[in-house]
């Protein structure tokens, strides 16, 4: 009986050494099937890491923004060709008229007659002919500024108009008030026009129709219906996007965190902290180059010369949160904010290795004076990279300056170095609208989006001026952020993106108006 069972013993031994060298077949063929799959992704990682810490581009990124102008170009001529076949009135019109010369267009003016009534006169304006599209961001620079120019008249208009009405309602003698129904027209009329054409609520949604279409369905023109060439080079980019383009950006998204991770893991241990700074100056560097390239961000900086210096804080417009990776890819920076906790309460302990940067609880928060005070003593050692602060307080959609809070300006230890950020959104609007997407959902959209091309003016130093209080000195900076970058300039507060008016502000409004109405 023993001796019967030594065979099947053997037999059963020779099935099982079978069977694994079977299973590590399989699986080195597994791992061979894997490794040439990714082995791009691994040779592109690592280009995209040399090339991240030596602060080069082998131009890929540019060429591949100027082959998309190419096909926004192409395939919003055809759409304008579509339009122009199914309304031929509106083409005959259209080349019966001179390219060249400008068409007259009446619109009603209202005037105000002596006796309060509106008189409504018809009075012939000239109207220019549309651009071509490749100049379509100098067009918007240039109405954005036209836009400012014309709040700022209207603001010295309404001042002249209700020095005006304060002679009209008030007797020649200057002894009671001859009040008259078309006293109230004009505050009537500001009313309506807030509401028609409402200059603050309008910047904190996502800008207006482009002139030229990007292929994205998100920018909420349906223009992929207009034919079925459009249709078909819509269905074929949202495929590059996808599939091809979103998971490349993912991967490097996991290569910049895996980055980060081990960077800070071994800083954490460095015993130098002079020597621990410096490196971790650069592999700040490096982290947002590599994040800049998951958004395949092209950014031209100008001015180098007036790049923030330690021991100073550096200002700049707020239209989404990768405004502080945009800029980091050419400068160090201190951050300042509050503590969280989760996965960014993660980001702030690991970046809190490779820089000083300031960070308060929820308490403190609220306590401006003791945050003034920390900024305070981080810009008088001059060896501390700079603050990045933006004074907005909120994200605008990059068509507007609004009121920078005081809070930096009141610092007069240090110099302000204004930074002016200018995006291109005919290939991706960088705008976060947090009342409408969440973080994840805004960095999916960013992800998926074709590019984003951004323009940093990097502006000379400020520094408050004798007498000057430190509001006044915000609106100075702010207006030349304002100028540098083509933007609105708005004396209007960002926090009405999501509270209503203060009452003093209501007040003040009445009480201009009531200036109008009494005796002198």
């Amino acid at each position: 009986m023993i001796i019967s069972t030594v065979p099947d013993i053997k037999l059963r031994l020779v099935h099982l050494l079978f069977f694994l060298l079977q299973t590590m077949a399989s699986a080195a063929q597994i791992l061979t099937v894997i490794t040439i799959l990714c082995l791009p992704m691994i040779t592109i990682g690592s280009l995209v890491l040399l090339l991240a810490a030596l602060n080069k581009s082998i131009g890929v990124r540019k060429v591949y923004v100027k082959i998309l102008a190419f096909i926004f170009d192409y395939a919003t001529r055809i759409k304008r060709n579509k339009e122009i076949t199914i309304d031929p009135e509106a083409s005959t019109s259209a080349t019966d008229d001179p390219p060249d010369k400008e068409r007259l267009v009446k619109e009603p003016v209202i005037e105000k007659s002596e006796d309060g009534l509106i008189n409504e006169d018809t009075t012939i304006i000239a109207s220019p002919t549309a651009k071509s599209s490749s100049n379509s961001s100098q067009e918007t620079n240039a109405n954005q500024q036209q836009e400012s120019d014309k709040l700022r008249q209207r603001r010295g208009q309404k001042t002249t108009a209700d020095e005006t009405d304060l002679e009209k309602s008030t007797g020649s003698t200057g002894q009671g008030v001859q009040f008259k129904l078309g006293d109230i027209m004009d505050y009537t009329r500001q009313g309506l026009e807030a509401i028609v054409d409402d200059e603050v609520t309008k910047r904190f949604t996502s800008a207006e129709e482009m002139a030229v279409w990007n292929l994205l369905t998100r920018t909420q023109q349906s223009h992929e219906l207009f034919s079925l060439r459009v249709s078909l080079l819509w269905f074929l980019g949202f495929i590059v996007r996808y599939c091809i383009l979103f998971p490349f950006r993912l991967c490097l998204f996991c290569l910049a965190i895996f980055w980060m991770m081990a960077s800070a893991l071994f800083l954490k241990y460095f015993p130098n902290p002079d020597t621990k700074l410096r490196i971790g100056f650069y592999v700040n560097l490096v982290l947002h180059r590599i994040l800049s390239r998951v958004f395949s961000a092209i950014i031209t900086f100008h001015n180098l010369e007036n790049r923030a210096k330690r021991g100073s804080i550096c200002v700049a417009n707020h239209t989404s949160p990768i405004d502080v990776i945009i800029l980091s890819t050419d400068n160090g920076f201190s951050m300042i904010g509050q503590q969280h906790g989760g996965f960014f309460g993660l980001v702030q302990r690991t970046l809190s290795h490779t820089a000083k940067h300031i960070w308060f609880e929820r308490a403190e928060a609220k306590d401006r004076h003791m945050v003034t005070e920390k900024m305070t003593e981080h810009v008088s050692n001059k060896q501390n990279l700079p603050i990045l602060i933006f004074p907005e307080g909120t994200c605008i959609n990059n068509t507007s300056v609004m009121m920078f809070k005081k809070g930096c300006f009141e610092i007069t230890e240090a110099p302000i170095y204004p930074v002016a950020i200018k995006y291109d959104n005919r290939f991706g609007d960088a705008f976060w609208n947090s009342s409408k997407h969440e973080l994840f959902q805004y960095l999916i959209l960013m992800m998926t989006s074709w590019a984003i091309v951004v323009d940093v003016y990097y502006l000379e130093p400020m520094k408050i001026e004798e007498g000057e209080t430190s509001i006044d000195f915000a609106r100075r900076v702010k207006a030349a952020i304002a100028k540098q970058g083509g933007f609105v300039d708005l004396d209007w507060d960002g926090g009405l993106k999501r509270t209503k008016p203060k009452a003093d502000f209501k007040a003040e409004e009445q009480r201009k108006f009531y200036e109008t109405l009494k005796t002198e």
